[in-house]
C-alpha cells in the first residue's frame, strides 16, 4: 500500500523511507515512538506496522503483487485463485541528533519481500533492506530512493507495487540537498550504476541524476534528469553507450479532489522506468541490446500515469489511477507495453489503522503483438505503532 508520510526538515529524497513518497492519501503512517538517548543529545525512533493483504486473482495469479511483467502470454482465462500475505509488515530504527556541522540522522528499515519462504509450514519471509543512510547538512549516503523519481504525484494504491509509468527505484548513492531562499530544492546525486539488458554489461561510472522541486499549499511540480555510461565487455568485443532521462511530475488539489500526473522517457534508462528492466535473451525491455554488429544500441522507453483523489469524508477516500509503460526494444518476444489500473479505496477509523479495499487490472503486450491482461481484488488491513 503505498501511504504518505509527513515532511521533515531532511533533504526530500530522505524523507520519505517508511512509506509513499507523496502527501496524496489521509491515512497515516506510523510515526514510531521516539526515546532520548541519555545525555547524549540524541534520540532514537522505532516504528513500522503490521499488514495483511488478501488478493483474489480472477484470470491469472502474479504473486504477492500486481506485476503485468509476469503475465504468462497464452494462459487460460479464469485461472481464480486467493492468497493471503503479510510481507509488507515494515520496521525501522531512526536517530537525530545536533551537531555543529548540522542535524545529524540516521535511517534503517526493512520489510519481508525478501527471497525465501514457503505457504507449507511456517510462511517464513526474508528480512531485505529497504533504506539504510546517513545525512548531515545537506550531504546524505547509503541506500534510498533514486534521484531521479516522482514524489509530487505518486498515488495510493492497496497493492504493494503502484501503477505502471512510474520512476521507483531504491539504490545506494551519494546526494547533496540544497533548498533555496524562495523554498525550491535542488539535489544532485551519484548513484549505483547497474545495467540491465544486455550480457556482460560492465559499469565503470556511477549514474549522475538531477532533480528540482517546488511545493505549494495546494500544488506541487517537480522535475529530475539522469546520465548513464553504459558498457559492455565478453574479451573478444566491447563496446559503449550514453543513456539519458528526464522526468516531470505535478498535482493540484481542488477542494478535496486531488489531480497528478507524470511523464518520463529516455534513452538507456531501463530500470529507472518501474518495470523496464530487461533480460540478454531479449525479453523485457532494459537500457540497451548488443546489435548483430557488436554495437552497443540504447532503447528507449518512456511512460506515464495520471490519477484523480478524492477525500469523501475525514476518515475516507478513493484513488482511480492508470499507468503506462512503454519500449522499442525490436526482438518478438521483447515487451511493447505494460498497462496498470487501480481503484482504490482506504478507511483510517483511526490513525493506526487503515483499512483498504483494491480493484485492479494489469496488461501486458510484446512486440510480436500476443498480449495478456489480468484482473485481482485486494484487501488489506494496516497496523500503526
Amino acid at each position: 500500500m503505498r501511504l504518505p508520510r509527513q515532511r521533515s526538515v531532511l533533504p526530500v529524497v530522505f524523507v520519505v523511507a517508511a512509506g509513499s513518497a507523496v502527501p496524496i492519501h489521509a491515512a497515516a503512517q506510523s510515526s514510531g515512538t521516539t526515546i532520548q538517548l541519555g545525555n547524549t543529545g540524541a534520540s532514537a525512533t522505532l516504528g513500522g506496522y503490521v499488514k495483511l493483504d488478501a488478493i483474489y486473482s480472477i484470470d491469472q495469479d502474479t504473486g504477492d503483487t500486481q506485476d503485468p511483467t509476469a503475465l504468462a502470454i497464452g494462459s487460460d482465462v479464469g485461472d481464480k485463485t486467493f492468497r493471503f500475505h503479510a510481507r509488507q509488515t515494515r520496521l525501522f530504527l531512526r536517530t537525530a541528533k545536533s551537531t555543529p556541522i548540522g542535524d545529524l540522522k540516521t535511517n534503517l528499515e526493512g520489510d519481508f519481500f525478501g527471497a525465501g519462504g514457503n505457504e507449507v509450514f511456517s510462511n517464513s519471509r526474508t528480512f531485505r533492506i529497504r533504506h539504510a543512510y546517513g545525512s548531515i547538512g545537506g550531504f546524505g549516503a547509503g541506500q534510498t530512493w533514486t534521484n531521479f523519481m516522482q514524489f509530487t504525484a505518486y498515488p495510493s494504491t492497496v497493492d504493494f507495487n503502484g501503477p505502471m509509468g512510474t520512476s521507483f527505484l531504491r539504490q545506494a548513492q551519494v546526494r547533496y540537498t540544497t533548498k533555496s531562499a524562495g523554498g525550491t530544492e535542488w539535489s544532485v546525486a551519484l548513484e549505483n550504476p547497474e545495467a540491465t539488458g544486455f550480457a556482460s554489461p560492465k559499469d565503470r561510472f556511477p549514474d549522475v541524476t538531477g532533480r528540482v522541486n517546488w511545493q505549494g499549499e495546494r500544488w506541487g511540480f517537480e522535475a529530475s534528469a539522469v546520465l548513464r555510461f553504459l558498457e559492455y565487455d565478453t574479451g573478444t568485443a566491447s563496446d559503449t553507450a550514453s543513456g539519458y532521462g528526464v522526468m516531470v511530475s505535478g498535482r493540484y488539489k481542488i477542494a478535496d479532489t486531488t489531480l497528478m500526473g507524470n511523464v518520463i522517457g529516455g534513452k538507456g534508462i531501463g530500470r529507472y522506468l518501474y518495470t523496464a528492466n530487461g533480460a540478454a535473451n531479449g525479453a523485457g525491455i532494459g537500457e540497451a541490446r548488443i546489435a548483430a554488429d557488436g554495437s552497443l544500441e540504447t532503447i528507449e522507453a518512456y511512460g506515464g500515469q495520471v490519477a484523480i483523489m478524492q477525500r469523501w469524508t475525514r476518515i475516507f477516500s478513493s484513488v482511480l489511477s492508470y499507468g503506462r509503460t512503454s519500449g522499442d526494444r525490436p526482438e518478438p518476444i521483447s515487451t511493447r507495453k505494460l498497462e496498470s489500473a487501480h481503484f482504490a479505496n482506504f478507511w483510517t477509523p483511526i490513525p493506526e489503522v487503515t483499512f483498504g479495499a483494491e480493484l485492479s487490472w494489469q496488461r501486458k503486450a510484446l512486440q510480436s503483438g500476443e498480449s495478456a491482461d489480468a484482473k485481482r481484488i485486494q484487501f488489506s488491513a494496516q497496523y500503526n505503532f
